[in-house]
């Protein structure tokens, strides 16, 4: 099941409108302002949320039903066992932590609970709602992202986990019957991915009832699953374990404890680095304004890696995204109609490779870097990699703990999750399976 036919044609229309606006505008000789163009990539990003909800309610429906158990009455009405882990989260930190708490509220709040959990997990049993509430979470999670889903996922057993590369050229001999060919040994290798945690504090007032927990149960979920899809996309793309002249703080000092820039420390390089720092001959500087030629300028740089368009994803920064609607060569999503759908996020295609659109990927200065000194970054980027070079592992997906902070007088939710990215041949210097077009001008 894919999304629906009121769904596409929805989505259809409004990036048409988007295109149509920004063309009438260019055919006028009136550059669209800064303004205007914020507005295009707010309107950008509410269909790319429309698609994504039409795929989540598509994968949910192939597994029992668009909707998951939730409870049918009393007051946690409506919630479904994911909304009930936070609240069941927060009472058991209360529970630990008891003082100064009044114990009937505690006891009702408990029983109430328990019946929640009962209505939507009947014929489970108690000890299965944990697991069950981390699956949904990760399936919100998954449903989300936009760069992961790209690339193959390995479930790591252990941490690090070795994989085995791909194998070496057989060699092939003309056959002569009745006598033994000559055998090859292909050549094998293995690759090592070590997964790195990624942990978030968020503190709660201590004086949280039952009720005031219940109200914002939903706004903890979306923000949880907002901002762990946001930074998994960030540092799959822009991780750099360079404290010095990182490529997103280009010309200053960054430490683990920087709020908003230690996760790109976390400890693998990401999709950018390598054509930026690894292998500098796989980026390009385009120095002009978006174009047909930027597209296979880039491609032309994989080799053997950019033959197969099934193979490849083009992603792209928003503003750069907005200026492509006036390429010619530039498949968007009103033209492509149901065969859109090859990979979640898709809003264009160029030669049958699809085009994403990511947030994560930040303007950039002339260089393809962003620098930390508060300068507005003007230049777009446009990144092109073979998917099946990259893997992507997780060691432990989202774990959600809540403890109590009695001398802070707040509930301290602690998220953490732990994950792995690299690249499969093992040689980034050498590697030419990614490329960049950076220096795109005129898009901000």
């Amino acid at each position: 099941m894919t999304l629906g036919t009121q769904d596409i044609e929805l989505i259809k229309r409004e990036v048409a409108g988007i295109r149509d606006f920004y063309q009438a505008r260019l055919d006028a000789e009136l550059p669209p302002l800064q303004e205007e163009v914020s507005r295009l990539a707010a309107q950008l990003g509410q269909a790319q949320e429309r698609w994504r909800e039409g795929e989540k309610r598509s994968i949910l429906a192939k597994f029992g039903g668009a909707e998951r158990p939730r409870v049918s009455h009393g007051k946690y009405k409506g919630m479904d066992a994911l909304a009930l882990a936070y609240i069941r989260s927060v009472l058991n930190a209360q529970l630990r932590e008891p003082s100064g708490l009044n114990p009937r509220m505690l006891e009702d709040w408990q029983n109430n609970l328990k019946a929640a959990l009962d209505s939507t997990t009947a014929g489970s049993g108690d000890e299965l709602v944990a697991t069950g509430e981390a699956a949904a979470l990760w399936a919100d999670v998954n449903l989300e992202t936009l760069v992961a889903p790209l690339f193959s996922r390995v479930d790591m057993p252990s941490n690090p986990f070795e994989i085995p590369l791909q194998l070496g050229g057989v060699n092939w001999y003309p056959g002569t019957e009745n006598l033994a060919t000559t055998g090859t040994a292909p050549a094998t290798a293995r690759q090592t991915l070590s997964a790195f945690e990624l942990v978030a504090e968020v503190p709660w007032s201590l004086t949280l009832d039952e009720d005031a927990v219940i109200a914002m149960a939903d706004e903890v979920r979306s923000s949880l699953v907002r901002n762990a899809v946001e930074v998994i996309d960030d540092v799959l793309l822009n991780a750099d374990t360079t404290t010095v002249n990182n490529i997103n703080a280009d010309g200053a000092t960054i430490a683990t404890g920087d709020a908003g820039k230690a996760h790109w420390l976390l400890g693998f390089d990401g999709l950018l680095h390598l054509p930026l720092v690894d292998n500098t001959g796989q980026a390009n500087d385009h120095n002009a304004a978006v174009s047909d030629g930027m597209f296979n300028e880039i491609r032309g740089k994989l080799g053997k890696y950019g033959v197969r368009p099934s193979e490849l994803a083009y992603i792209m920064d928003v503003n750069t995204y907005i200026k492509s609607l006036t390429v010619d060569n530039f498949r968007t999503l009103d033209k492509l109609g149901p065969n859109a759908t090859l990979l979640r996020g898709q809003l264009g295609a160029v030669e049958g490779i699809p085009v994403i659109v990511s947030e994560q990927m930040a303007p950039a200065d002339a260089d393809g870097k962003v620098t930390s000194d508060g300068n507005t970054a003007t230049t777009g980027r446009l990144l092109l990699t073979n998917r099946t070079q990259w893997r992507v592992g997780f060691r432990r997906e989202l774990m959600i703990e809540t403890t109590r902070d009695i001398q802070k007088r707040q509930n301290i939710m602690v998220v953490s999750m732990r994950l792995a990215f690299m690249e499969r041949t093992g040689a980034r210097n050498q590697a030419t399976h990614t490329a960049l077009q950076y220096n795109i001008t005129g898009v901000a």
